[in-house]
């Protein structure tokens, strides 16, 4: 079995578990997803099988545990909660690590049960004639067999892959009720069969994983027809649900309007700012109730209570400090693939393809599972049929660009710094004469000092975080010298106006991609990179996805033309005309494969 989640126990005092899941013991100081619990228990009652999915940080163990097993115990069902493991290390099949944790749970809960015989497989004996299995107050149980976190199946079991295949023909026996093959042909098999009632299915299965492995399991469907039938989707919280969550579990340590000013927070929901995520990203907000009660405890007097003040004071150095500690043990270029292709300017998140990004050697597998998963600060999205990777929120946005600006006022002190040096040694072995050496001197020491200054202003810039950077300001101006090179095109503005991204088909495509990208940027929009992926339109597209953008997109294809690039057309994207993931303004330019031939 994969070792289980660490969990934290909780009491009034204690109420919020942080980036650990709730459990069944806290299920108590779990709130805000009552109506998410209620559905999953009408599915487990309706069908052998339901599937719970969602993008990752949003608390599908948390329900599964807090939320619906103290529901199924109320009406005499048993969950057994499963976390596989079919790396090559693990011993013993993955269904035989079910069937053992199975015999645990019966055990641990007094329930009176059939002893499993020895090399009994868990079909057969979830299939004995003589399976009842009895509460200690009478009652008929009925096993829920609950397996969170499947896609570690797929993501982990990579390098074990006959393993994956028998788990889930194995599995998929045991959801479709069907006979395996070797009890269905043979002698031993049909004297097997005599035994076992082969038509009953009294027992219910959840599969519970991460949305962006849809496209897996989806593979898996053929073997399973009933994967997708039985299904409910974990949406991110409202600001309703978030503020009652909060509330109801802090009751006893929380001042009046803490709860909403904390959700706020957490989301960004303040009044002056529309943008971006409106919903909110439960890991987070357990996070900062999490370490704000913490604070409370470590400042105050214990019987303080968490006030906006408290929140004012210390809410930006939580989400620093959740920053810092994901990425202590990531190596460099991992946090400058963060702060460099996942946000764009200082306020909007961006994403990038999974594929892309691996290819380059931005991050690898294992270093994406771990931001993923145990950290949760990304998260893998299906965009437009591509895996990409993001920030799991908005919130996050402001933490990484100042993480970003201080980066970069290092790299510009250590440029300056070599500067000084080379400039003091020249003066030294070319001025010949100690005057020219003592004014150079001073020259170069008064530099240092000022840069210093700047660099201190930068790397202190805490409690203004609107202000720009010297960092920013001095790519900025570098930028704009080097484009002072090229025309603005006819009918294209020079104010700033949307943000494009641009993917080509090969590399062989890069040159003149830059140099489109280098007009455009010039035209004012935000271009953050070039992209390549092999697939896509056989025409150029310019995509948009709003109607109020059609006139751009137009204007953009225009411009592809004036470049003599062929059978350009813009294409709308209607279905994001309300989304908060793709902002105003936002255009896609797809090149065909023979887009510049």
């Amino acid at each position: 079995m994969a070792a289980e989640e660490q969990t934290v126990l909780l009491d009034a005092q204690n109420p919020w578990p942080g980036l650990a899941p709730y459990d069944e013991t806290s299920s108590e100081f779990f709130n805000g997803r009552d109506a998410d619990a209620e559905e999953l228990l009408r599915l487990v009652r309706l069908a052998p099988l339901t599937t719970l999915y969602s993008k990752s940080g949003l608390g599908k163990s948390s329900l599964l545990q807090a939320g619906l097993f103290p529901r199924l115990r109320h009406e005499h069902y048993l969950p057994v909660y499963v976390r596989l493991d079919c790396s090559a290390q693990m011993e013993g099949s993955p269904l035989e690590q079910v069937a053992c944790r199975f015999i645990t749970e019966l055990t641990a809960c007094q329930a009176d049960f059939p002893e499993r015989k020895t090399g009994e497989g868990l079909w057969q004996y979830l299939h004995r004639r003589d399976l009842e299995i009895w509460s200690p107050d009478n009652h008929l149980l009925t096993p829920v067999l609950v397996f969170d976190q499947f896609e570690e199946v797929f993501s982990r079991g990579g390098s074990n892959p006959e393993t994956v295949r028998r788990l889930c023909h194995e599995l998929a026996d045991l959801i479709e009720n069907r006979i395996p093959a070797e009890i269905a042909s043979g002698q031993d098999g049909r004297q097997a069969a005599a035994q076992l009632d082969l038509l009953s299915q009294r027992y219910r299965i959840i599969l519970s994983f991460r949305e962006d492995f849809l496209p897996d399991l989806k593979n898996w469907e053929r073997d399973v027809p009933s994967l997708l039938k039985n299904w409910w989707q974990l949406k991110p919280m409202s600001r309703e649900q978030a503020i009652e969550a909060v509330a109801q579990a802090g009751a006893a340590v929380l001042a009046p309007s803490a709860a909403a000013a904390i959700v706020d927070f957490v989301g960004n929901l303040d009044e002056a700012r529309n943008e971006g995520d409106n919903t909110i990203e439960p890991v987070l907000l357990s996070l900062c109730c999490y370490q704000l009660n913490l604070r409370r405890q470590q400042q105050r007097h214990p019987t303080a209570l968490i006030d906006v003040e408290l929140l004012r004071d210390v809410g930006q150095d939580i989400l620093q400090d959740f920053y810092t500690d994901a990425l202590a043990r990531m190596p460099g270029p991992v946090a400058k693939f963060i702060e460099t292709h996942l946000i764009v300017g200082d306020r909007y998140r961006a994403s990038y393809p999974v594929q892309l990004a691996m290819e380059k050697g931005f991050i690898n597998a294992a270093q994406l599972a771990e931001l993923t998963g145990r950290h949760r600060l990304l998260r893998v999205d299906q965009q437009l049929g591509t895996a990409r990777i993001e920030l799991i929120h908005d919130r996050l946005v402001g933490v990484v660009r100042q993480a970003r600006d201080r980066r970069l006022a290092r790299l510009q002190a250590r440029r300056a710094i070599r500067t000084a040096v080379i400039i003091a040694l020249a003066a030294i072995a070319l001025g010949g004469f100690f005057s020219i050496w003592q004014w150079q001197v001073a020259k170069v020491h008064e530099r240092i000092a000022s840069d210093k200054a700047k660099w201190a202003e930068i790397l202190e810039q805490q409690a203004n975080p609107n202000a720009l950077s010297i960092a920013q300001s001095a790519l900025a101006d570098s930028k704009r010298g080097a484009d002072n090179t090229t025309a603005v095109p006819n009918g294209m503005s020079s104010q700033p106006q949307g943000l494009i991204y641009i993917q080509i088909r090969n590399d062989g495509q890069s040159n003149r991609a830059e140099e489109i990208r280098a007009v455009l940027k010039k035209s004012g929009f935000v271009v953050p990179g070039i992209e390549t992926l092999t697939t896509g339109p056989t025409t150029t597209e310019v995509r948009y996805f709003r109607k109020a953008d059609e006139g751009q997109a137009t204007r953009i294809a225009d411009l592809l033309k004036d470049k003599k690039v062929p059978n350009v057309v813009t294409k709308y994207i209607g279905r994001f005309e309300g989304s908060n993931r793709i902002r105003p303004g936002q255009v896609e330019i797809w090149f065909a494969p023979n887009a510049f031939q």
